[in-house]
């Protein structure tokens, strides 16, 4: 009997329920047109005005590397890529500069995937201004479904790309799938294909066989085009008729069949080790049926993905509580059912975590123990209660903001109906449905656990593990025996049942709250339609109310001052004062404890020290605004020392610094932070040291000398909030508190001037070459420079694009970035180029890196600054409908009196090529200049 079979017996013995027939089908989005044309093709279209004027477009395909031969391991990728390289109307690379010119990014609007089953291609946020650029988008889609051209000259430009994506995704966990892979699928082409593929295929494989396989596999019967947006839905659906009418399936085409993953009835255990790990990582995987495509069509599956979620969510619950033991092998785990690792035609129900050094096997017994727990004795009622007003509350967060779903998440959405049959009833349909079904007495905590026990299993059948150590000499490891002793062992075990140790009492103490304060002044500031309150502890308040997103509040409350007071003997206590924070207790509960007393409200505030601000960040659902200001008002006077967390804390970092050398990344990285900062003790990458010199104590008082004085923050509140309701909580919760004094920054060093280079060799397990440049000079702090150094960026990253990827090969990824940041009353332009590089054309790609900030002083390109130009005003109109957006402009306006947002599409419109030419050659000529590379040693 499958699992789901399992879980419905249960529910409907308690509900009196005869058939999953009873519970009726999914309803299916009534707003979405789909069609089928006779020749297979599917279509789903949507009509959706948020963001208005704006388009996505995608091609979704039943096909991946599962459907490659042994000779073809890789096409299937490497056929993603040439989709972006010469196509019926869009030949050579003119496709990337078609897109470009209607606001149309490479990499974060226009990209694709391959994965094992499936290949999806998307262009997104396209503007709506001209229907031909719409219509020109459905011909790409037109073109990647059978009109590549796949070129000679452009296969073999590629190949140097791929291989040195491949080097780039070559962590020591990849090296470890490629060779474990086939154990842990046995008889099943699942082992050998991931999609990156075989290197020695994709550098040699002729040019036919990829036309051969392109032909084979990319039909229409296996494919979808989807367009959300903004659209004519009925311009469209003509559209895709005309254009596929003349695409036929030969009568004798290869079909696509699901991969099987055979049951094994013996366990496998696998132990691999990779000089690179820098912790041991631990899995367990309890295979099952994956309910198949037909099955998701009726209630019952809606039921049954909310059990797993249930379990999952509070296993997961109880291994937080865990890791925060000092007795406790492991650092972190997880537990979750979804695919078994790559296949979608299995399913399991998995383990992980990450073993603290020397703790491989225990951390094994301990994520393995933790589950039979919870499969002998179920989840208590106060777990499931708990976990249950968390899902609902989600659950009415999404409901809330129903009618403002982004273009993506649609998108998102329909290609998972067309690949995998996963229902789409809609938002109000899905809310009203779980809604009705989570509080239906019979989906209680008794039906769930019967569940768990099904999915959590004792046996040896189809249960796979596996332990990925770091090699190192003098290491003992754990072995295939020794890991069926552990399990074997932990089953025989007289487990204990699981304690819920739960604080029930409120997040603070309102009788013991001080005398709330008034309001006492109020203005309106009309230029960027917020309101100004005063408090009578001198606080300000900025309330700016949007409609932008139904469920969402944004808050912040800011002062001056900063960590720059502090001296060297606090660095380290600076570094992680966040995070020591951000995991100590509140009021009368500890980290813990709190965690589940706001399970159920959807509200959170962080604390930061900056360099020259101290702030709290947070946001809330409208509902559970209070419970946001309640958090805030104890983060500004109830921070409390939980030890138990901070040493869970401490031995988190410690697992991911002791060994971070190891990663030739993470080496980069640091390099990278020293020399831009001119070895900068203040600015010191983390190391082991640095938790050597931390102080628990003296981070709390440093958090009180910062938080002393919360009469002189700055509280802005944006978002869909109810203003009537929120200004007696500000009087409660915000006035009542104490002034203290007005501070100032203390200015500390930031980028290094002058010229520095930093060029060193890595010996690696894959060869890897990185290359960073970065040059920088002080600028007045306003819009015109703000967007003239962003724009500029953009314009260095489609030369570096064109010349190191398309034209050389020379490596997968290349970009430059750049802004102006203020630094307490003074401001720095900076541009920064990031290419990791093919090691064999390192030289090659560091030299056009440098050429490419160079050429450009002198001339740039006219097209490309047009190209920039719309791309910038397409997001400036969806970033002025964020609230993130009106944040950013309001608090710099109230620090600086900078207006970042009034004329920021008149500059863009201002931009000329000799005014970016003139921005660069400035930059350049200022002489502040880093360089940092990185190659293989020999």
């Amino acid at each position: 009997m499958r699992l789901k079979q399992l879980l419905l017996v249960a529910f409907f013995f308690v509900a009196g329920i005869a058939s999953a027939q009873q519970l009726g089908p999914i309803p299916v989005n009534k707003n979405v047109r789909q069609g089928k044309l006779s020749n297979g093709l599917t279509y789903y279209l949507l009509h959706n005005e948020w963001p208005e004027n704006v388009v996505n477009f995608y091609i979704a395909q039943r096909v991946g590397s599962i459907q490659e031969n042994d000779d073809q391991r890789g096409l299937a990728h490497f056929l993603e890529h040439m989709a972006f390289n010469g196509s019926e109307h869009f030949p050579d690379s003119t496709l990337l500069e078609f897109t470009r010119s209607i606001g149309v990014e490479f990499g974060s609007n226009l990209n694709a995937f391959t994965s094992i089953d499936r290949t999806v291609y998307r262009i997104s946020d396209v503007p709506t201004t001209r229907q031909s650029a719409l219509d020109s988008c459905l011909l790409i889609l037109k073109d990647w479904s059978n009109g590549l051209t796949l070129e000679d000259k452009e296969i073999d430009k590629e190949r140097g790309v791929i291989h040195q994506e491949w080097q780039m995704g070559q962590s020591p966990v990849m090296r470890i799938y490629d060779r474990v892979l086939p154990k842990f699928y046995p008889g099943s082409k699942y082992g050998e294909r991931l999609p990156i593929g075989l290197m020695s295929i994709v550098d040699n494989f002729k040019y036919q066989v990829l036309r051969d396989y392109y032909k084979k596999w990319y039909r229409p019967d296996n494919q979808c085009i989807i367009i959300v947006g903004d659209i004519d839905v009925d311009h469209f659906e003509s559209e895709i008729k005309r254009l596929w009418n003349g695409v036929t399936v030969p009568a004798n085409a290869a079909q696509v069949v699901a991969e099987q993953v055979p049951d094994t009835k013996d366990p496998i255990y696998v132990v691999d080790k990779d000089k690179e790990m820098q912790y041991s990582s631990i899995g367990i995987a309890m295979k099952h049926d994956a309910i198949p495509h037909e099955d998701k069509t009726d209630i019952s599956y809606l039921i049954d993905s909310y059990a797993k979620q249930m379990i999952s969510m509070m296993l997961n619950q109880r291994y937080s509580e865990l890791a925060q033991k000092a007795d406790c092998p492991f650092t972190r785990a997880y537990g979750y059912d979804g695919n078994f690792i790559l296949s979608n035609t299995k399913d399991a129900f998995q383990l992980g975590g990450s073993a603290k050094e020397g703790k491989d096997l225990e951390a094994f017994a301990a994520i393995y123990r933790e589950a039979l727990r919870a499969r002998q004795y179920g989840f208590t009622p106060g777990e499931f209660e708990r976990m249950k007003a968390e899902f609902l509350s989600q659950l009415e967060s999404q409901y809330t903001n129903r009618n403002k779903i982004r273009n993506a998440q649609y998108g998102d959405e329909l290609t998972d109906y067309y690949l995998d049959n996963e229902p789409i009833p809609g938002k109000e349909e899905e809310y009203q449905i779980m809604k009705s079904l989570i509080e239906m007495p019979a989906l209680n905590v008794d039906v769930i656990n019967m569940y768990a026990k099904e999915l959590i299993s004792d046996k040896d059948s189809n249960f796979v593990a596996y332990i990925f150590a770091q090699e190192k000499p003098g290491k003992v490891y754990p072995t295939e025996a020794s890991m069926a002793k552990t399990i074997n062992a932990v089953r025989a075990e007289k487990i204990e049942p699981y304690v819920d140790n739960v604080k029930n009492e409120p997040l603070l103490d309102e009788t013991k709250l001080p005398k709330a304060g008034k309001i006492t002044g109020e203005k309106e500031n009309k230029q960027f339609g917020y309101k100004e309150l005063t408090l009578s502890n001198g606080a300000r308040v900025i309330l700016k109310k949007t409609d932008f997103k139904d469920n969402e509040v944004q808050f912040q409350a800011m002062a001056k001052g900063g960590s720059g007071s502090y001296g060297k003997a606090d660095y380290s206590n600076l570094a992680l004062f966040d995070a020591v924070i951000g995991s100590s207790g509140l009021g009368n509960f500890s980290n813990q404890e709190l965690t589940k007393a706001l399970y159920g409200k959807q509200a959170g505030i962080n604390v930061g020290l900056g360099g020259y601000y101290q702030y709290l960040s947070g946001y809330c659902v409208p509902k559970d605004i209070e419970t946001m200001l309640q958090l805030a008002y104890l983060n500004f006077t109830s921070v409390s020392k939980d030890q138990e967390a901070y040493n869970a804390l401490m031995s988190q970092l410690e697992l991911a610094l002791k060994n971070k050398d190891l990663s030739p990344e993470a080496v980069f990285s640091d390099s990278l932070t020293n020399t831009i900062y001119g070895h900068n003790p203040r600015r010191a990458p983390l190391t082991v040291n640095t938790l050597k010199g931390l102080n628990y104590d003296r981070i709390l008082q440093i958090w009180k000398e910062r938080f002393a004085s919360p009469g002189q923050f700055v509280y802005y509140f944006v978002g869909n909030f109810d203003e009537a309701a929120l200004r007696p909580l500000l009087e409660k919760y915000i006035a009542c508190l104490p002034s203290g004094k007005a501070e100032n920054w203390v200015e500390t060093p930031g980028l290094a001037n002058g010229i520095n280079v930093n060029k060193f060799t890595r010996k690696s397990e894959t060869p890897k070459a990185i290359a960073f440049e970065l040059w920088h000079q002080p600028m007045a702090y306003n819009v015109e420079n703000s967007v003239l150094v962003d724009a500029a960026s953009q314009v260095l990253s489609m030369v570096y694009l064109k010349d190191i990827r398309e034209d050389n090969g020379a490596a997968y990824s290349v970009s430059a970035s750049g802004g102006l940041s203020r630094r307490g009353d003074k401001a720095v332009a900076a541009i920064q180029a990031y290419c990791p590089m093919d090691p064999n054309k390192a030289e090659l790609a560091l030299k056009l890196l440098v050429e490419g900030m160079k050429n450009n002083t002198v001339k740039v390109d006219a097209d490309k600054v047009q190209k920039v130009k719309d791309f910038m005003l397409k997001q400036a109109d969806q970033d002025f409908k964020t609230n993130g957006h009106w944040m950013n402009v309001i608090d710099e306006y109230n620090w600086t009196g900078v207006d970042l947002h009034t004329g920021y599409k008149a500059a863009i419109e201002s931009l000329t090529p000799a005014k970016i030419a003139a921005f660069l050659k400035g930059l350049v000529a200022a002489g502040n200049r880093s360089e940092v590379v990185m190659t293989p040693a020999k």
